[in-house]
């Protein structure tokens, strides 16, 4: 994948981009490449990855409330015998 060096970068381009990478949970790189494709591409910028807070929200909605169909108990599923060793 090819790189590119940015030399002479405005200070207040860098904070700009530095400050929506922060708010889009994304690194500097990955905000620039996502800048410059919307931009060059005339595409709408993909929205930004979800919080901790709406990841866990989605965790306890969607995944942690199925039913558990596994009636064993950990010790059962790990495969620990009576000395606390995995067989």
């Amino acid at each position: 994948m090819p790189t590119l060096v940015l030399r002479n970068l405005p200070e207040d381009l860098y904070q700009q981009l530095k400050d929506r990478a922060a708010d889009h949970q994304r690194s500097l790189t990955q905000e620039a490449v996502v800048s410059l494709r919307s931009t060059l591409q005339g595409l709408k910028e993909p929205p930004p990855r979800p919080s901790t807070e709406e990841t866990l929200d989605w965790l306890k909605r969607e995944v942690w409330s199925l039913p558990l169909l596994d009636s064993r108990h950990d010790d059962e599923i790990l495969g620990y015998n009576r000395h606390g060793y995995c067989d």
